[in-house]
């Protein structure tokens, strides 16, 4: 018989552990990778980055214009420093480009609609239970909950995507190759997506439809571009409004399928095509990983932001894309690369 002893070797006698080849600092420092978002949050919450747009420098002024302690704020100013978010000489800070762009609060760019209300990390805080459960915590493709959350998105998204619209309004000929589209901008949000096709032919016609609360979002940024002549609108939930048969050249679906799960958009898919005349096309913008789901990381990422908040949402691949295309009737689906984290789709009606 065997003792005790000898059935479990004692650590000193067990196999050489692989911690003395093995360095742990990469999850040391992975623990601390949330350490720029909660600077940069922060920093838009107490709106640091305006006052140095007005010209304060010092630590003191920054503390005296956002009623903040002076300690608190050096800390949180060198931090943002550290990266390069602001520079500082002499302990007097100046905004980086990047900041003065995107994160100052009376400037048309602002970005920070979304830090403000610091939904990512009141969402991220409860990953761990939406991983047990396998329940949102909130349901963002419905209506309620999305006109209470959405209308800072937008705002923020707006300034994201601006540029990417307007590449992929060039890659669907908007203005050269294809004038006088009828476009669909499904779920517009702020409508960047249609404004970028309108910007680039003055004679597109596009209908913005969302949510009734959601649409006069649109109508600011589209009077705002001077295009109120080129729009229409049409609201309702995008499960059940009717789109019409063979009304449009292009529908365009910006970020929208990852919030709507694979049942709803696959039923999408088919009412768009019917929506669509003959050798009409639809565009999709959405977070695409590879086919392994290994990565890349912002789309991998980002299917867990759709656990958290929505049902049945998820990021797809884009085999699952072309073959969920090809059932609703669209012939072979095309890539762009228009700068953005995935590459815009497009597929064309038979």
């Amino acid at each position: 018989m065997h003792s005790a002893t000898s059935a479990h070797p004692s650590p000193s006698s067990a196999a050489p552990s692989s911690s003395a080849t093995l360095n742990p600092q990469p999850l040391f420092e992975m623990q601390f990778t949330l350490v720029p978002a909660r600077i940069l949050t922060i920093g838009v919450q107490l709106n640091v980055f305006s006052p140095l747009a007005d010209g304060a420098k010092t630590a003191a002024e920054i503390a005296r214009a956002t009623r903040t302690s002076e300690r608190g704020t050096r800390m949180l100013l060198d931090a943002l420093t550290a990266v390069n978010l602001l520079a500082k000489s002499d302990g007097r800070y100046t905004l980086s480009p990047l900041a003065a762009e995107f994160l100052v609060k009376h400037r048309p760019n602002y970005l920070g609609w979304m830090m403000e209300q610091d939904a990512l990390w009141q969402a991220w805080s409860r990953l761990a239970e939406a991983i047990r459960t396998g329940q949102p915590l909130r349901q963002l493709d419905q209506e309620s909950a999305a006109i209470e959350f959405f209308p800072a998105l937008v705002r923020s998204l707006h300034v994201m995507n601006r540029e990417p619209a307007r590449r992929a309004a060039s890659s669907l000929g908007a203005g050269a190759r294809a004038r006088g589209l009828r476009v669909l901008d499904v779920a517009c949000g702020s409508g960047v997506w249609g404004l970028a096709m309108a910007e680039a032919d003055p004679q597109a016609r596009i209908t913005a439809h969302d949510f009734e609360a959601m649409l006069p979002i649109a109508r600011e940024y589209v009077e705002r571009a001077g295009r109120t002549n080129q729009f229409d609108y049409l609201a309702g939930d995008l499960k059940m409004v009717d789109f019409g048969q063979g009304r449009f050249d292009l529908a365009i679906l910006g970020n929208i399928v990852h919030s709507e799960g694979e049942a709803a958009s696959r039923a999408l898919f088919r009412r768009l095509y019917q929506a669509l005349a003959p050798g009409g096309r639809i565009a999709i913008i959405d977070m695409i990983p590879n086919p392994e789901r290994s990565g890349p990381p912002f789309p991998v990422f980002f299917a867990l932001v759709m656990l958290l908040n929505a049902a049945a949402g998820d990021t797809y691949t884009l085999p699952e894309y072309t073959r969920w295309l090809t059932e609703a009737g669209f012939a072979e689906v095309t890539t762009t690369d228009i700068g953005s984290h995935s590459p815009l789709l497009v597929a064309a009606r038979r």
